[in-house]
């Protein structure tokens, strides 16, 4: 790499931007590089791929082939907030270590969103039961006493004597 510097800026120093252009091309990301294999059918090919995402053979496995995920592990559920804070990540804020798999979910259970592994205090069905209930109770409250009006009583207006009272 240092050579073809020296070699373009002694030669030529208007070839420099080509240089440059290649070192940078070089390192271009394409998604391709990211994407899973195929589905993995032997035992070879599953060695294979658990050693391509930091996995032990008997931790890997795969989704289902009617899912299209291709070779990717299905790692458990568990939120970012679920793991142990004092453990030592290797990038604390997220919980993860380097060359650590992601979840396939990863962008909707990160760790300033949904925690998918949480046990709620109060369980899903009782909290529409409670929703539910104050709901019902409120409509219920309104149609049973719509004919139980309160408030001061109104009549017509009354003046000493008939005929025009203010004429601006």
């Amino acid at each position: 790499m240092a050579l073809l510097l020296k070699r373009a800026l002694i030669t030529n120093p208007y070839a420099l931007q080509k240089t440059s252009a290649l070192i940078f091309a070089r390192n271009v990301i394409i998604n391709d590089h990211f994407k899973p294999g195929p589905y993995p059918r032997t035992t070879e090919e599953r060695a294979k791929a658990a050693k391509k995402y930091g996995l032990l053979p008997e931790e890997y496995e795969t989704f289902p082939e009617d899912e299209q995920m291709g070779d990717y592990p299905k790692l458990p559920d568990i939120g970012t907030d679920s793991k142990d804070p004092y453990y030592p990540w290797d990038n604390p804020e997220y919980k993860r270590n380097f060359n650590e798999p992601m979840h396939y979910k990863a962008e909707m259970i990160g760790w300033d969103r949904y925690d998918i592994s949480v046990k709620m205090r109060v369980p899903l069905w009782e909290q529409w039961l409670w929703f539910l209930g104050v709901m019902g109770g409120a409509i219920s409250l309104y149609f049973f006493l719509e004919d139980y009006k309160f408030g001061r009583p109104v009549t017509a207006k009354q003046y000493p004597k008939e005929g025009k009272h203010y004429s601006f």
